[in-house]
């Protein structure tokens, strides 16, 4: 690091080829600008990388299901694909790997999931998906009007957003599962307002198991 008594570069900030000029106690300094490359990683920070890329991959995948929107609008504090990114961050592995579908969050929002929502297999290997839940006494008659939303996932791969053709009303019912991905391994359930603006959390079912969410 070098201080500069006098001369034009005093008048010089920031970056400017290989060196930096910045002020520091109304005294102008510069300094080599340090070159960074793979190499010089350590492999915490390799690991930190690559789970943060494996992340941001899923977003853009999800981009395309039509994911984004409820994350712009689930905050106003951050934008919605950071908010996606501190959420969901703690699903992946040091690796980058999804270590447990069930903790990925798809959708969130200030709507509360029913009571004891429940999702199966209507038979084996069948794509026919049986699903209850139970509604609070108490709950407002606008949201008996919510609709069912799922995502299939298999593999790496997720469906296109969808309606299951529910309403939070009927607390019972069945839906196909969407043709890709095939082999279905999870879905992920949640619910929206009619007017699309709100949302709860997702729910993540193994298919396979008769599982339930208690809220």
């Amino acid at each position: 690091m070098g201080k500069i008594k006098s001369s034009i570069e005093a008048m010089v900030s920031g970056k400017v080829g290989p060196v930096v000029y910045y002020q520091l106690r109304g005294k102008q300094y510069v300094r080599t600008v340090q070159k960074r490359n793979k190499n010089s990683w350590t492999p915490a920070q390799k690991l930190h990388r690559q789970r943060f890329s494996k992340v941001i991959q899923l977003w853009e995948q999800l981009k395309s299901t039509q994911i984004a929107p409820i994350w712009k609008l689930a905050t106003q504090e951050m934008n919605g694909y950071i908010y996606f990114m501190k959420i969901n961050m703690p699903a992946f592995g040091p690796d980058g790997s999804l270590t447990n579908p069930r903790e990925l969050q798809l959708s969130t929002g200030k709507l509360r999931l029913p009571l004891d929502l429940v999702a199966s297999r209507q038979a084996e290997g069948s794509a026919t998906i049986e699903v209850s839940w139970e509604n609070d006494p108490n709950l407002k008659e606008v949201r008996l009007q919510d609709e069912l939303m799922m995502v299939s996932y298999a593999n790496g791969i997720y469906s296109v957003l969808s309606p299951a053709g529910l309403e939070r009303s009927a607390q019972s019912g069945t839906f196909t599962l969407p043709v890709k991905p095939a082999d279905a391994t999870h879905i992920y359930l949640f619910f929206a307002s009619a007017d699309g603006l709100d949302y709860t959390e997702s729910v993540c079912f193994e298919l396979g198991e008769n599982t339930n969410y208690t809220n």
